[in-house]
């Protein structure tokens, strides 16, 4: 399937690692011209190296702390004069601190606003003019399972995640008609840093991830890559404000 991706620019966060890097590679192969995004320069200068090698005709990587709105301005300014303006976003970012509603103070509820919602916001407000005058756009944002089904002591995620799909969907009513799709993915048990912070690095703890999967096993970034990418392209032009679980039947909602 061609999905008629090359030459189109991509933003991804989060890209040195996990989702984020798989995610880019796999644009890599489709052609795109990439910005990758992250706070660790050398892992992300290796990514675009790989991603050069695979095919994109472009790929550079830009700092960018979510947290410090300073940051997401001055990484657009530079990501636009590189390669000028995105044609997609792939909106990804690491995980809050876990914990119970009741173990929270209000300093982890404004780290986690800033992180996984405020941040996000201000960067659909400097990629989405340009998408709508141009007619095209693809906007995909990396979640949890924890927006359809919450998850016991992971209460900022629960929160936070929740609100950024509701903005998604209100946002993309608004820009359907400007031919700009805007999607989510509901994130499941997949190998990354993320998922061994939360269960351990043990393998007992790992194995417990599994078990919670009926498919009875925890799924590679390269497993996951392929959906995003998919909503990125021509033959998801019609695909708009859905919220897409990847996550082995983890979910038990009829709508999962």
């Amino acid at each position: 399937m061609d999905l008629k991706l090359r030459g189109r620019v991509a933003l991804v966060l989060g890209a040195s690692s996990g989702l984020g890097e798989g995610i880019a590679l796999s644009l890599a192969r489709e052609g795109a011209r990439l910005g990758l995004a992250a706070r660790r320069a050398a892992q992300l200068e290796a990514v675009a190296a790989k991603a050069r090698e695979l095919g994109a005709p472009e790929a550079l990587g830009f700092a960018l702390d979510l947290r410090d709105p300073g940051s997401i301005s001055a990484m657009h300014s530079a990501f636009r004069d590189a390669l000028g303006d995105a044609d997609i976003a792939i909106l990804n970012g690491g995980g809050p601190k876990p914990g119970r509603f009741t173990e929270l103070g209000l300093p982890d509820w404004d780290d986690a606003y800033r992180l996984l919602l405020r941040g996000m916001l201000e960067l659909l407000g400097a990629v989405v003019p340009p998408m709508r005058a141009r007619g095209w756009g693809r906007i995909v944002a990396l979640t949890s399972t924890s927006v359809k089904q919450p998850i016991d002591s992971l209460a900022l995620s629960n929160v936070f995640r929740t609100a950024l799909v509701s903005a998604l969907r209100t946002l993309a009513v608004e820009v359907a008609p400007d031919g700009v799709t805007v999607n989510a993915i509901a994130t499941g048990r997949i190998e990354t840093a993320r998922l061994r912070a939360i269960y351990g690095d043990e393998e007992a703890q790992l194995r417990k991830a599994s078990s919670e999967v009926p498919m009875g096993r925890i799924a590679s970034p390269a497993e996951f890559a392929p959906m995003a990418v998919f909503l990125c392209g021509d033959p998801a032009s019609y695909v708009t404000g859905q919220t897409i679980s990847v996550d082995g039947g983890l979910t038990r909602g009829l709508f999962g």
